[in-house]
């Protein structure tokens, strides 16, 4: 069976079909436009209302916030106001003082009051060195001899002379005699004794001139020996055996061991406030030593600007062991600085900002107790109090103590002052 088709394909038999297939395919792509439509209604419906509930939520959350915070700063407050009302605040009066004094530690040495190096007064070869350095001596000691077999020469050569000068004084004081015997008989003119007189004389004045030779031939053999001035300990031998030294060349160097003193430097205006002959405390690896200011010089160091002065070290012989020339020593002086300011107890401190320290002071003005922050800078701290500079006046109430009680611009009523001030 075969059905015909039209030019155009179509069935000419179902008109009617072909028709309603037509209409239904539009009716499908509205539906489906409006239901993507609704859907981007539903999408903004929703941003908005979360954006709504975000925005109710957070206003709701900043009351709460404000209506918990006014509360609790109310209660605070309420707490505190209690607190300085049942306590007492301890008060310093303000006194502004020009300036103050501050301890300085200045540092001096070591050294030993008795230090010489020790040379012969005479030249010559050095003959025998009787010590070593690191050796002590006692005063009289010897030390080292030059070569003297040149002096002992010359010392049997004076004595050789002396006694042939002893010999003829005796011939002229024996001629002498005869002389005037002879003159006395009148032998012989008196001329002649004059002139055994003469003889004489000469004869005694030559054995004198070769006694004193022979005394200084005596100083110059004892000078020949290196003798210690005084008792101490060799630090250094300069010269070794058989060295040529001319007179006056440095042999060894002695040190003085307990004879100790300390040269300390000064600064400005410390020496005005020290006294010859007191005792003071210096101060070695933590022990004190004692020890009394003999001297104070008059002039400044060029280099340093300090003035040396001199302590007599006083300690016992058993710490004196310890100490060496060189040693490190230091002295606690009082320093004047020109500074205004107040001394107040470090209670009274509380850390500031920007390096500074804060304070409460109790301001009356308007007529109530209120307390009022300053900045105050430290210029000097000891180990209860402390001397400070700044926005402070005189007479001002200072809080010494239970700052941690109060805050500022917070009114004090009924609040027992106790003056605690310091001279």
């Amino acid at each position: 069976m075969s059905i015909n088709t039209g030019p155009d394909g179509s069935n000419p038999l179902s008109p009617g079909l072909h028709s309603e297939q037509a209409s239904t395919r539009p009716s499908y792509q509205n539906m489906k436009a409006q239901n993507q439509i609704n859907e981007i209604n539903h999408i903004n419906s929703g941003k908005f209302s979360l954006l709504v509930l975000c925005v109710s939520s957070f206003l709701l959350l900043i009351v709460l916030i404000l209506f918990s915070g006014d509360k609790t700063a109310t209660a605070f407050a309420d707490e505190q106001s209690l607190v300085i009302q049942n306590a007492k605040v301890n008060v310093q009066s303000i006194s502004i003082q020009p300036s103050y004094i501050k301890q300085r530690k200045v540092y001096g040495l070591i050294e030993s009051a008795k230090q010489a190096n020790l040379g012969f007064e005479l030249s010559g070869v050095i003959d025998e060195t009787l010590v070593v350095e690191g050796e002590r001596v006692v005063k009289g000691q010897v030390l080292a001899t030059l070569d003297k077999q040149r002096l002992f020469a010359q010392k049997k050569e004076l004595d050789a002379t002396l006694v042939k000068a002893k010999a003829d004084a005796t011939l002229a004081s024996l001629s002498a005699k005869r002389t005037a015997e002879l003159v006395k008989k009148r032998l012989e003119p008196e001329q002649r004794l004059d002139e055994a007189i003469a003889n004489l004389d000469a004869a005694n004045a030559l054995v004198n001139e070769v006694k004193a030779r022979h005394e200084s031939l005596d100083v110059e053999l004892r000078k020949s020996s290196l003798i210690a001035p005084f008792s101490g300990q060799v630090v250094q031998q300069l010269l070794d055996l058989g060295t040529v030294v001319t007179t006056g060349q440095a042999v060894f160097s002695l040190m003085a061991e307990m004879d100790l003193e300390a040269r300390i430097g000064l600064p400005t205006r410390s020496p005005l406030a020290l006294n010859l002959g007191e005792r003071y405390e210096l101060s070695y690896e933590g022990e004190t030593l004692p020890a009394i200011l003999i001297s104070i010089a008059k002039q400044r160091n060029r280099a340093t600007r300090a003035v040396d002065a001199l302590f007599k070290i006083d300690a016992k012989m058993a710490q004196k062991r310890y100490l060496m020339s060189g040693d490190l020593v230091s002295l606690s002086v009082d320093v004047q600085i020109e500074k205004q300011g107040v001394w107040i107890p470090m209670s009274a401190l509380s850390n500031g900002v920007r390096g500074l320290w804060t304070l409460f002071i109790i301001d009356k003005s308007s007529g109530s107790q209120i307390i009022q922050p300053r900045s105050v800078y430290v210029e000097y701290m000891e180990q209860e109090r402390a001397f400070v500079s700044g926005a402070i006046a005189q007479g001002e109430l200072l809080v010494v103590s239970g700052l941690h009680r109060l805050t500022p611009n917070q009114v004090v009523q009924n609040v027992q002052v106790i003056n605690t001030a310091r001279n």
